[in-house]
């Protein structure tokens, strides 16, 4: 546990995942795989994925989440902000709840995922949910539903996933299957 006393992540706060998992990661495979992509996907996946990199600047995102995590009495930010990367999702998710010594609780079917990263990485057999993952953003917030709506009136889509707890335990739940997070060592290969 590597806990500070900087992470204003609480328990009972919502957890709100901007944009897409794998952006980055599936932007950089269809820059470098574009030849073999375009013998099994219509040019117009290959093209999208490609331009996911664009999607990268968090900039609005953490405007639009300041404005509404700020406390009126205060005027201090209330939210706990994780910007995605190496090692995706799962490392994000681990991360922001060890840097708070807390837990959570997140739902695989929320997490947003583009269906052009499916495609791909199921093709190269890499998890998105540890790819390169640029341009998202995971949120800990009291005030998930407004966020989720103030971002996606924005046209920043954003999603609900889960919610902090008080004990040690990372969860991830798949319908009623449970699968603990643990530590991510390595991030996914990108083939």
């Amino acid at each position: 546990m590597v806990t500070d006393g900087s992470s204003r992540l609480k328990p009972g706060m919502e957890l709100v995942l901007t944009r897409w998992i794998a952006l980055s990661g599936t932007a950089k495979l269809a820059e470098e795989k574009e030849a073999e992509l375009l013998k099994r996907f219509p040019e117009t996946l290959v093209r999208e994925a490609r331009h996911f990199s664009e999607l990268e600047n968090t900039e609005e995102t953490l405007k639009l989440a300041k404005e509404v995590g700020t406390d009126p009495k205060t005027g201090e930010d209330e939210n706990e902000y994780y910007p995605l990367g190496e090692g995706g999702i799962l490392k994000a998710l681990w991360e922001i709840a060890d840097r708070a010594g807390l837990g959570l609780s997140a739902e695989l079917r929320k997490l947003p995922i583009r269906q052009e990263t499916i495609e791909i990485t199921e093709l190269f057999d890499i998890d998105p949910y540890r790819m390169d993952s640029k341009g998202a953003v995971l949120i800990g917030t009291f005030h998930g539903m407004e966020l989720t709506e103030r971002l996606n009136r924005a046209g920043i889509p954003a999603a609900v996933i889960g919610r902090v707890s008080k004990g040690p335990e990372r969860i991830l739940y798949n319908q009623e299957i449970k699968r603990y997070i643990e530590k991510s060592v390595k991030k996914e290969k990108e083939a």
